[in-house]
């Protein structure tokens, strides 16, 4: 952070003082930093994130900044000042806002501030909630998306769950404060999971750990050593020290009980759950990820693409769950030609109750003749499977071997083709390989954050074909192969 000539963080917590708002001290040490101002009164961060676990309380963070610029800090110019808070989802922006309400209606010194009229200056309309001032000053909640933010400026931006946060719902918003004076980004939220679109999230954190943005913040509440790629492995997520480093509200506001529940459910069967979830665990990316990570040539793959290919007769389906069973992607193959075979994402999802009724309407919808996946893998979903009638073909140990190299094979001599989605060529940009033995190699997360369940959908979909070209389903083609 560049150097401050002082921080507004007094003011602020007078206006607490007289709504009854009860700050940690980590909660007003973050703020401290966040509103701190050069010599010129400017903000010095135009942007700062702030990392922190869930369940610590950064709503008493975002709920007295939010309300510290609506009331407190006008603009420079006398111009009427426009505080927008975006978050990802339509119920989290809806939370904070009522949550605000229930503030400002509770403080007759606050409600004074208000606009008049039939409403007191508060919008409660979907898409339009929010707050304005007898001054003009207005704090609006939105969701983010493409078209967030067109047609208005404004002079400070909350980004709440920023690990949640696409590149386009940025390019539409950074746009709205290109010409505010003094204007201020407020970026928080948690360690992404495989699912997540973090790429300036990501940025953020780089830029704010390394120093070299002069007008940036950043702060985390993670273990020692969680940066370093290597050490970050070491970290004994057992240890009560490590719990402490990450969670600044353990014992009040998150009980150890709490914690330890979440240890003992996670530690064996989802480790890297809760070293992300709750330990804020997030080591840089390795220098190395940026070679080839496997025997796949992605140039090759770049030129695999078929523009406006569909799927043709006999199409396979496969199913791959991501680590943890916390997300299942869905993918479907067929031939193209009599040699290339055109493979396609058609779905990934967070949990797995959806998989089994949607790969049900998508078998009868394609025609499919054959489900695929590894039974490890998808052992979550399989009496799924069984109840909605979908009957699958289990890979064994030596077929997900043979699988993986099949699709090298196929993919490397331009007979795997696809439609270009970008979300496949990036889990096999950051897929890896582990060996299995005696049965080749499969694909492994080379990072922890990026699904490789897209590239493990559609290799186990060529297989599929041609595993239906050399032992095609008895049943007749009007049953599909299935009951």
């Amino acid at each position: 952070m560049p150097p401050r000539a002082g921080s507004y963080i007094d003011e602020l917590l007078d206006l607490c003082d007289v709504v009854g708002l009860h700050l940690d001290e980590w909660q007003q040490m973050d703020l401290d930093a966040i509103l701190s101002v050069d010599a010129g009164e400017r903000w010095t961060c135009t942007e700062f994130g702030d990392l922190v676990a869930r369940q610590n309380g950064k709503g008493n963070i975002l709920l007295p900044y939010t309300l510290g610029h609506l009331f407190l800090w006008p603009r420079s110019d006398g111009e009427p000042k426009l505080v927008v808070h975006t978050a990802h989802e339509f119920k989290t922006a809806g939370e904070a806002f009522r949550r605000a309400r229930r503030v400002i209606e509770g403080s007759p010194l606050l409600m004074a501030e208000m606009k008049g009229g039939i409403n007191r200056g508060i919008s409660t309309a979907n898409g339009e909630q929010g707050f304005e001032l007898a001054n003009g000053n207005r704090l609006r909640y939105l969701t983010r998306s493409k078209s967030a933010g067109v047609g208005f400026s404004c002079d400070t931006l909350v980004v709440d769950e920023a690990q949640q946060t696409p590149l386009p719902a940025m390019d539409a918003l950074l746009p709205t404060m290109a010409a505010v004076p003094n204007h201020q980004i407020l970026f928080t939220g948690t360690v992404p999971d495989e699912l997540d679109d973090a790429e300036y999230w990501e940025g953020l954190r780089d830029r704010g750990r390394a120093g070299s943005d002069p007008r940036g913040g950043w702060i985390e509440r993670t273990p020692d050593d969680s940066d370093d790629p290597d050490l970050a492995e070491k970290i004994d997520i057992g240890d009560e020290r490590v719990w402490e480093e990450s969670n600044p509200a353990l014992g009040h506001r998150i009980t150890r009980e709490t914690v330890e529940d979440e240890y003992r459910r996670l530690a064996k069967v989802n480790p890297d759950a809760f070293r992300r979830e709750r330990l804020s665990i997030w080591p840089n990316r390795r220098p190395q990820e940026v070679v080839q990570l496997s025997d796949l040539n992605m140039e090759q793959w770049g030129r695999n693409v078929v523009p406006g290919a569909v799927l043709g007769d006999a199409p396979v389906i496969a199913i791959a769950l991501g680590k943890g069973g916390g997300f299942a992607t869905v993918a479907a193959g067929s031939f193209l030609d009599d040699d290339q075979i055109f493979l396609e994402h058609k779905k990934t999802e967070r949990q797995t109750r959806w998989v089994a009724k949607y790969v049900r309407a998508l078998r009868d919808e394609l025609g499919a003749v054959l489900v695929v996946l590894d039974p490890k893998n998808a052992s979550v979903i399989l009496t799924d499977l069984d109840t909605e009638g979908v009957k699958y073909l289990p890979m064994a140990l030596s077929e997900i071997g043979g699988a993986h190299a099949l699709f090298v094979e196929y993919a490397n001599a331009g007979l795997a083709v696809h439609r270009g989605q970008a979300e496949v060529t990036k889990s096999l940009e950051s897929a890896t390989t582990r060996s299995l033995a005696s049965s080749g190699q499969t694909w492994e997360p080379s990072d922890p954050t990026k699904p490789i369940s897209h590239a493990q959908a559609v290799t186990w979909a060529l297989w599929g074909v041609k595993k239906a070209l050399s032992a095609p389903p008895k049943k007749p083609a009007s049953v599909r192969g299935y009951a």
